[in-house]
This record gives structure tokens, C-alpha cells and sequence, in this order.
């Protein structure tokens, strides 16, 4: 053999190897960063979403209305949250019975504005010393004509349903962070 066709050979199976890989490929758009994650499947839940709707609830039926909707606030919140843990395990009977005996009757709210309620930066969240690790998120609430309000929640999941553990106000100190979330969560039981 010459080495031309040595050389031709070689070319031709390196054309044919090439021209299969290529073949082989389904993807027509541009090739993925070898450190991009896929995309999550549409069936996967979407934890920060779900957990920014209990959040929500939550602060609702906590304050949107006088008296507060104790039933819902009861059902949203983790049994270790709940005002009767240690009276009868935290059930949503004594839990509502509990908030009945401080929030009572309540005021009238029908001349306030309405409550709108924002939940932002949920995230993962450590745990501290007294709560288990989770998500966190932060509420800011407003009624026109009032100052705006903040909380801060740590929810975590209970018998597979996410649940409010730890409601803390954001005071002062926070006044100038955006995303207190974490450090309050680190730091208060």
C-alpha cells in the first residue's frame, strides 16, 4: 500500500466516524454547558412556590381580618408551632381553642383597607438551635393609609405537607436589608 492510500484510508474512516457522531445528535439548538443542570421535569414539585403559598395563607388568616382565622392558622402551622404543644401535642382542636383565648372576638375590620401580603426570597434555610433546617421566607405586608410591616417565616415539611415552624418580626436593626430572611431565622428561637 502507498502511503497515499494510507493516508486516504485514514481519512475516509475518520469522515465516516465523524458523520456518524453528527448523525446521531437530535438536539438542532446550542450545545449545554457541561455544568448546566437540566431543566426540572414539569411534574416535579416547586418547593419555593408551594411554600410561598402556605406562607401567604398564613399571614392571611393571621392578619387579614379580625379575628384572625385561628381554624386555618392551626392547619398551616407545624405541631411544635402550635400554642397547645404542650398541653395536649399540639392538635388542631386545642390549637384552636389556644388562639381563641388571645385573640377572642377581635375588633371590627371594615373600615380598614384591605391587606395585601408579598412573599419574597424563599429559601433554603439553616437550622438554629431551637427549629430544624427548612425554607424560609419573608412577608411584607401593607394596608393603605399604614406603615409597612415585616415577618420573617421558617416552614418545614410535616407529614409531607410544608407547614409555618417559626413567624419573627423584623425589627429596626433589619430596616435596611432587603433579605433578612436567613440571618433572623440563624439567630432567633
Amino acid at each position: 500500500m502507498t502511503p497515499r492510500t494510507v493516508r486516504t484510508g485514514i481519512a475516509a474512516l475518520a469522515l465516516t466516524a465523524l458523520s456518524a457522531l453528527t448523525g446521531c445528535s437530535s438536539d438542532s439548538g446550542p450545545a449545554a454547558a457541561p455544568d448546566q443542570k437540566p431543566a426540572p421535569s414539569s411534574s416535579a414539585p416547586d418547593h419555593d412556590k408551594l411554600v410561598a403559598d402556605i406562607a401567604r395563607d398564613y399571614m392571611l388568616a393571621w392578619l387579614a381580618k379580625n379575628p384572625a382565622d385561628a381554624k386555618s392558622m392551626c392547619e398551616l402551622s407545624t405541631k411544635a408551632h402550635r400554642p397547645n404543644f404542650d398541653e395536649d401535642g399540639g392538635t388542631i382542636t386545642g390549637c384552636v381553642n389556644s388562639y381563641w383565648k388571645d385573640i377572642g372576638a377581635g375588633d371590627d375590620d371594615s373600615g380598614r383597607a384591605p391587606l395585601t401580603i408579598k412573599i419574597s426570597h424563599v429559601q433554603d434555610v439553616a437550622a438554629s438551635p431551637t427549629h430544624p433546617a427548612g425554607k424560609g421566607a419573608l412577608a411584607t405586608g401593607h394596608r393603605a393609609g399604614e406603615d409597612q410591616w415585616r415577618n420573617v417565616l421558617r416552614l418545614i415539611e410535616e407529614d409531607g405537607k410544608w407547614r409555618v415552624e417559626q413567624v419573627e418580626d423584623v425589627d429596626d436593626y433589619f430596616a435596611h436589608t432587603a433579605d433578612p430572611v436567613a440571618q433572623i431565622l440563624a439567630g432567633k428561637s
